[in-house]
């Protein structure tokens, strides 16, 4: 009888560390470090042709909050890979490429378009001279 309560015990054990592991996993991320940052258009493609990149500047703060213009929000990273922008009706999802790239896809007018934003380069503050 012992050996039996034993091992309902290690299995109710194993359980829930597996349920709180599952949890977690599906959790999204909310602010994350190495996304934070100021984002310039690179390039904007609609329909595969290539236009001039006249988008505002997407600024993503370690917060957990966005800037794109007067648009404010927030924001959540998905698996890693997806970033979703909590106020952004028009945009969706995008598609994160490490901490430099976020690419936005999506539909408009009937044409797939797409938005790639490049992470722009910041000195870490130790770098600058007093």
């Amino acid at each position: 009888m012992q050996n039996h309560t034993q091992s309902l015990y290690n299995l109710s054990k194993v359980l829930f560390l597996g349920a709180i592991g599952l949890i977690l996993s599906g959790t999204p991320a909310r602010a994350q470090e190495y996304i934070s940052g100021t984002y310039n258009c690179v390039s904007v493609e609609v329909a595969g042709k290539t236009q001039s990149c006249s988008a505002p500047s997407l600024e993503m703060n370690s917060d957990g909050s966005y800037q794109i213009l007067d648009e404010r929000g927030t924001y959540e990273i998905l698996k890693g890979r997806w970033l979703i922008l909590s106020a952004a009706k028009n945009h969706g999802r995008a598609r994160l490429d490490g901490s430099k790239e976020i690419i936005f896809e999506f539909v408009s007018g009937g044409k797939k378009s797409k938005i790639t934003y490049r992470r722009k380069y910041q000195r870490p503050p130790e770098w600058v001279s007093s």
